[in-house]
């Protein structure tokens, strides 16, 4: 099973239904098929090969990844604010025979790419590009079946059935984005394709609500703050899914009241998209509930979180040392299973739902983007000037206030304006620290490593 046979059963059965609506109009199943089928017939010359997708629209993104589905080969969103060094970069380690843009004659065109492509991955459906913290970004290889099986599991928890309307406005390098985008069209529904600057402005995220009143909402704890602090008053027929951060007591508060039912869900790119749900019904318990059907999820003996079933990824490009060391046996409730290892600390309640108790390494969510601070610090670290780097969190407290501190020790007087204009070149918007202070020398305890609670 692949989204592409789960969307071509509900195109036979009714080609008239709505599958993609935006301000643009509406494409029908039968459309969106023809469509994919034209692209997917194109990109059978990549057949088990990995091809780029550079646009940020959703809809082109639906198509694209049915076409890719349909041909048997793997698709790679590009992270659209990534600057030129870190897309080259992406680039060069995922090696893909060409790039889908958005063309004139047909909606994507595909472009070929220099270089040794790739073979065998058959097997995978996308490849996403996650934070890495030896400064080197880590693929994420999502295979056919583990898709399908998250797509499943979302249908049923937190749910999403034939004839229902879910918005799709996530940047589509962020996995979450895959939902909006694929899980609407393999159960009968229509994705509402929003403008792509609703995901950074509240007002435009409204206007495309009121205009095409989509049943399901999700978002990051971020931007719900921002649409919460613009004014936004609801949508009391939708769902509103939150994720990618924690949501807190103070957030659910104010988002019960402004939809029909409000859902936790969590879970890292490695385990597709969400692995768990939790319907909250009041803010004082906020827990990470449950695994999705055809999950699994518990906290080993260590206190960390597991999760294991057909979701999980099938590991990482080119690195089996960090496959391996992310994805092992584990003793569980179900057996011994192969289980990723979160990094993310958990206690299991009485009545079986797992609350989170934070992070056990330097890996953080910001903005739902998922960050290793190491990452940002060896990138500093290569600068003429900086000798040594430490990237903290500040205001963790205070979630609208959170960001990012790099503090550094320079061999020379540092610019810090052009200290900035050089990381901008390297990094995301999102792994760019919003202070950068330089210090003389950083604090060490007693052990002589460095003391980040310190610089907190």
């Amino acid at each position: 099973m692949t989204v592409w046979t789960a969307f071509r059963a509900h195109a036979e059965r009714r080609p008239d239904r709505p599958a993609i609506r935006s301000d643009a109009g509406v494409v029908t199943y039968g459309e969106l098929r023809a469509r994919a089928d034209d692209l997917g017939s194109r990109l059978r010359e990549v057949r088990g090969g990995l091809v780029a997708l550079d646009t940020g629209d959703p809809a082109l993104g639906a198509l694209a990844f049915l076409a890719a589905a349909r041909a048997g080969c793997a698709l790679m969103p590009l992270n659209q604010d990534a600057p030129p060094r870190y897309r080259a970069a992406v680039l060069a380690d995922a090696r893909p025979s060409a790039t889908l843009r958005p063309g004139e004659a047909a909606p994507l065109d595909l472009v070929p790419e220099p270089g040794a492509p790739r073979a065998g991955l058959d097997e995978v459906a996308y490849l996403l590009y996650t934070s890495g913290s030896t400064g080197r970004p880590k693929g994420v290889l999502v295979s056919h079946r583990a898709l399908a099986d998250r797509l499943t599991g979302l249908a049923a928890v937190p749910g999403l059935g034939a004839g229902r309307r879910m918005l799709a406005m996530t940047a589509l390098s962020f996995d979450i984005s895959i939902a909006e985008m694929l899980l609407p069209l393999t159960v009968g529904g229509t994705v509402v394709a929003a403008p792509e600057e609703a995901r950074l402005d509240p007002e435009i995220f409204a206007a495309a609500v009121r205009r095409h009143s989509p049943d399901v909402l999700q978002a990051t704890p971020s931007f719900w703050r921002l649409a919460v602090a613009a004014g936004w008053r609801g949508a009391p027929e939708s769902d509103l899914w939150c994720g990618g951060e924690e949501l807190t007591a103070a957030l659910a508060g104010r988002l019960l009241p402004r939809g029909r039912r409000l859902w936790n869900v969590y879970g890292p790119t490695e385990a597709t998209i969400w692995a768990s749900a939790d319907l909250v019904s009041t803010p004082d318990e906020v827990t990470l509930g449950a695994a999705l059907p055809g999950s699994g999820m518990c906290v080993s003996p260590e206190g960390e979180i597991l999760l294991y079933g057909h979701g999980l990824a099938l590991g990482y490009l080119d690195r089996p040392d960090l496959t391996a060391d992310r994805f092992r046996l584990r003793q569980t409730g179900d057996g011994v299973r192969l289980c990723y290892h979160t990094g993310d600390r958990g206690r299991r309640r009485g009545d079986g739902r797992i609350e989170f108790l934070g992070r056990d390494d330097d890996q953080v969510k910001l903005r739902g983007h998922r960050i290793e601070l190491g990452e940002i610090e060896r990138t500093l670290e290569t600068h003429e000037s900086v000798s040594e780097a430490v990237v903290v969190v500040s205001a963790r407290d205070d979630p609208a206030r959170t960001h990012l501190t790099a503090f550094v020790v320079a061999h020379s007087g540092v610019d810090v304006r052009g200290l900035r204009r050089w990381l901008a070149e390297r990094l995301p918007a999102a792994m760019r620290p919003a202070r950068i202070e330089p210090v003389v020398a950083l604090p060490r305890t007693a052990a002589g490593k460095i003391d980040r609670r310190a610089l907190r």
